[in-house]
């Protein structure tokens, strides 16, 4: 991991770093953050920056199926799956002090999250991190892209129950917003104006796309209170 830092009592400052965490396995996750914070005025901060990571986990946990047959494993089969998953947040904070009585304070966060599995298999010997794959390997796997599942017969046609589960795939984006307002309106007594913003939008599980992404998020329909 890497970083630095400009002064943050500047008008403007900059922080950035990134990073990268590998096993022996062949799984990874990349990460890198940008800052930018203004300070037009003594009493005016705006600060706003991207944080985008990239990850590769090769055993994901899925779910549990109970099975007399899977003697190995204690009579259940822990399935697992490699996941790809692209994330992508745009945080900003603005902190206004209007006068000594009053602020505005504003945050918000759109988020995007994708993620594509493959490689399904289930744990072959506890307490190691050996597996066994579902395509191949003595078993009967196929995927239904009308209803979106997942078929397995883990011994084919051996006495083992088949299965299936739904594509875990997903995007998921998000804005949160929440915006304060503050009045002292005389000492010991406050007011507080509150807006809240949710937004989500779940389209094209398993692709991600920034610009594409975004854009839906920002048009999605809103779930505001005051």
């Amino acid at each position: 991991n890497i970083g630095f830092g400009t002064d943050d009592r500047k008008w403007l400052s900059l922080d950035m770093w990134v990073g990268r965490d590998w096993t022996e396995y062949g799984g990874f996750s990349n990460d890198g953050q940008l800052s930018i914070t203004v300070k037009p005025l003594p009493s005016l901060s705006i600060s706003t920056g991207p944080n985008l990571s990239r990850s590769r986990d090769l055993a994901q946990y899925l779910r549990t199926e109970d099975d007399p047959t899977a003697v190995a494993t204690f009579g259940k089969r822990y399935v697992y799956g490699t996941i790809d998953q692209t994330r992508l947040t745009l945080q900003t904070r603005v902190n206004w002090v209007l006068n000594p009585n009053a602020s505005l304070q504003v945050y918000m966060q759109p988020l995007v999250a994708a993620g594509k599995y493959d490689d399904f298999k289930e744990l072959a010997v506890p307490r190691t991190f050996a597996f066994r794959p579902y395509a191949g390997g003595g078993s009967s796997f196929s995927y239904d892209a009308a209803g979106r599942a997942y078929s397995v017969d883990p011994d084919a046609f051996g006495p083992s129950s088949s299965f299936s589960f739904d594509n875990p795939d997903f995007n998921l984006k998000s804005l949160r917003l929440n915006a304060i307002f503050r009045w002292e309106f005389r000492p010991g007594s406050t007011l507080y104006a509150v807006w809240t913003e949710q937004r989500e939008d779940e389209a094209h599980p398993g692709e991600f796309r920034a610009r594409r992404d975004l854009s839906r998020l920002f048009a999605a329909s809103s779930d505001d209170v005051l």
